[in-house]
């Protein structure tokens, strides 16, 4: 609780892909993070517009899983070109989400990774133009359940997160009302 009241913690997502060719490791900021002895590299780079996006892991209803979408934006040519020739090579691989915090001005780490998804597989990227330049790549990672239309694994709530991984508290405020009065 004391590294989190820290005034600048920040978080980054980071991703291990089975990719064609070969185990990445990727986070979604910018540069080289070495953690718990791997490199991650950095997939972002706002001078030249490439961002990267994670949707919300949503709460799977009755007929559906679990997925997350990750958006990489500010894609180059040379880069939709590879994904397009091993699009269908990447479907069906596994991938795992994690995240981790850290203080934003000292960059030490302050909650190592935390796996929030895993033992996902990957389906095959999807590749939107919107304009002159301006292309993105989506690659969506569902549950290892998807098949069967449920998640049996548990709920993406604290309850469930306590049983895929006792004592962690990353999803405790899912799904809590929060309200503020002031005076």
């Amino acid at each position: 609780m004391e590294n989190l009241a820290r005034p600048h913690v920040a978080r980054a997502w980071f991703a291990r892909l089975d990719l064609p060719s070969g185990v990445a490791h990727l986070h979604s900021g910018t540069g080289r993070v070495t953690i718990a002895g791997q490199e991650w590299v950095g997939v972002s780079d706002p001078i030249r517009g490439q961002l990267v996006s994670v949707s919300q892991v949503e709460e799977p209803a009755f007929g559906q899983a679990a997925a997350v979408t990750v958006t990489l934006g500010g894609a180059n040519k040379e880069f939709i070109q590879s994904v397009h020739a091993t699009a269908r090579e990447i479907e069906g691989r596994e991938a795992e989400i994690s995240w981790a915090a850290f203080d934003g001005e000292t960059q030490e780490i302050l909650i190592g990774l935390k796996k929030l998804f895993p033992r996902g597989r990957m389906t095959s990227p999807s590749i939107q133009w919107s304009g002159i330049g301006r292309r993105t790549v989506s690659i969506t990672i569902e549950n290892i359940f998807s098949a069967q239309n449920f998640a049996p694994g548990g709920r993406w709530n604290s309850t469930g997160q306590q049983q895929r991984y006792p004592g962690d508290l990353g999803l405790e405020f899912i799904g809590v009302a929060i309200s503020e009065s002031w005076k």
